[in-house]
């Protein structure tokens, strides 16, 4: 028998043979489209199936009753980076390895994060708003340069070190980072970048930037006491995990001018409700976008074609990359 590749993500079947198809030499195998099916539905194809590709809208998530229905399961393949909808330790207790798409959308991010940036030192939603409607306060807005600012990265992992590299050319006074692992000084050297402690980072910062995965350990690493840290007038980038901060705690410092503003991309709650205490602020350096930093079709189409390929290595017989454990 063929192996049967059953797709969670919303691809019609015949696309999702054709990615896989773009790697040479890959043996046949079967592709059966389950975004639509039921529960149930989906229950019955495990049976037989040797891959999963997962679902990147988080609809059909992969839980310890999925893998335990799944007797001949050999791979879980996300065409994402964020894997939060699969119960990654029932995975490992049954020994089916899961993969993601690390770092494809590290360009994606790692701009928006610089948009993000550079539109609060502008003020350019101020501008924009207040230009339109007939008002023209050329000398009142007061943009500032990023030029000659400190630059915080918290986590240098693939969007922080793109977000580095991509900083070079504004000639910023220091690029600093925070990261569980301090990168050797070739490394360091190359992204002109220097290793700091948190609190060190968080009091010499202008602008700090989250890359961080989520984890115990970096749950709400924002938080009342470390905003209290952060430099006076500083700016706040998530593009990461939205529990990486507290988000009261956030709308409270920018409240009371602790810090300037923040660039938000992902919420606790998504879509975000009006209720939400960072939208309930009238404050022009507040910038929010609706969890859309990696989602450029550029970065849609590396996700795509690495997870096909990742598949493709599979059913040759080789290891997958980019495996999660």
């Amino acid at each position: 028998m063929i192996p049967k590749i059953l797709s969670l993500a919303p691809l019609p079947a015949d696309l999702v043979k054709l990615l896989i198809q773009q790697t040479p030499d890959v043996p046949d195998f079967e592709v059966i489209s389950g975004h639509e099916l039921s529960d149930t539905e989906i229950r019955k194809i495990l049976e037989d199936a040797e891959v999963v590709l997962g679902d990147y809208t988080f609809k059909h998530k992969i839980t310890e009753e999925t893998v335990s229905a799944a007797p001949k399961l050999k791979l879980i393949q996300q065409p994402s980076v964020g894997y939060q909808h699969i119960d990654v330790e029932a995975c490992r207790a049954k020994g089916i390895p899961v993969a993601n798409t690390a770092g494809a959308n590290a360009v994606s991010v790692a701009e928006h994060t610089i948009a993000c940036a550079l539109c609060l030192l502008k003020n350019l939603f101020r501008a924009h708003t207040s230009t339109k409607s007939g008002g023209w306060e050329q000398m009142t807005l007061k943009p500032a340069e990023l030029y000659g600012k400190v630059w915080g990265i918290i986590g240098l992992g693939y969007i922080g070190r793109a977000v580095a590299q991509r900083l070079k050319p504004f000639e910023l006074g220091r690029i600093l980072y925070f990261d569980i692992f301090r990168q050797e000084s070739s490394v360091e050297q190359e992204l002109a970048v220097e290793y700091a402690d948190l609190p060190s980072l968080l009091n010499c910062s202008d602008i700090i930037s989250l890359h961080a995965p989520l984890t115990e350990t970096t749950r709400e690493i924002i938080n009342e006491s470390t905003l209290n840290h952060m430099k006076q007038g500083a700016y706040l980038i998530n593009v990461a995990r939205a529990e990486l901060v507290d988000e009261k705690a956030l709308a409270q410092a920018i409240q009371k001018g602790k810090i300037a503003g923040a660039g938000i991309d992902v919420f606790s709650e998504e879509p975000v409700g009006a209720h939400h205490p960072l939208l309930k602020m009238e404050n022009d350096k507040l910038l929010f976008s609706p969890h859309i930093a990696g989602v450029t079709d550029e970065a849609a189409g590396r996700i795509l074609n690495r997870a096909a390929a990742n598949i493709a290595r599979f059913l040759k017989g080789e290891k997958p990359e980019s495996l999660i454990y």
